[in-house]
């Protein structure tokens, strides 16, 4: 079983519109790609489709022919997308999630894929949102990190924690997923 790297909508657009500290976040998000790609973890860049004007990845990213892209029009990245599939042909059953923004699509596909009964980590640093009306963004960040730590779904769990604690090597405890024709 494989731990993989989910790279959530760090499109050119969404980084403009008033995210959080963009640049931290661009910059922590390759430092895990770099990780990623040293131990050899299959990397899946997420991408809405509904981002104008500019929904290219942002330049500073760097996905190789061997990376898988995942187009979605919804903020649950799993929803009506080859996601499940792509991670089920790599025998991904730990996903390392990061991107924007938490309140929408790091939240809800975080929680699903918990409920799917993937370990997930959701990297603490790594993940931003804009500011509200009435919150903060960076209130609006410590919130989901304090709620989505420990979230149980089944067999599926996420763990909240800082990018330089993410290891993409095995992860220590009995798989929670399995994928299709597995049978040990």
């Amino acid at each position: 079983m494989t731990t993989a790297l989910i790279i959530v909508d760090m499109q050119r657009s969404l980084l403009d519109d008033e995210t959080w500290d963009p640049d931290r976040i661009v910059d922590r998000v390759c430092g895990l790609e770099r990780a990623a790609r040293t131990a050899a973890a299959p990397i899946l860049y997420v991408t809405d489709s509904r981002v104008e004007p500019d929904g290219a990845l942002d330049p500073r990213l760097s996905p190789g022919d061997a990376d898988r892209r995942i187009v979605k029009a919804n903020c649950d990245a799993f929803l009506g997308t080859p996601l499940q599939a792509e991670l089920d042909a790599a025998a991904s059953d730990h996903l390392v999630i990061c991107g924007l923004h938490t309140d929408f699509c790091i939240d809800t596909t975080c929680r699903r894929a918990a409920s799917l009964g993937y370990r997930v980590t959701l990297v603490e640093d790594a993940h931003s949102t804009f500011d509200r009306d009435y919150i903060s963004a960076k209130t609006v960040i410590e919130h989901h990190n304090r709620i989505l730590d420990g979230f149980p779904a089944g067999d599926g769990r996420v763990q909240v924690v800082r990018s330089d604690q993410v290891d993409f090597g095995q992860v220590p405890g009995k798989p929670a997923r399995r994928p299709p024709g597995h049978t040990g």
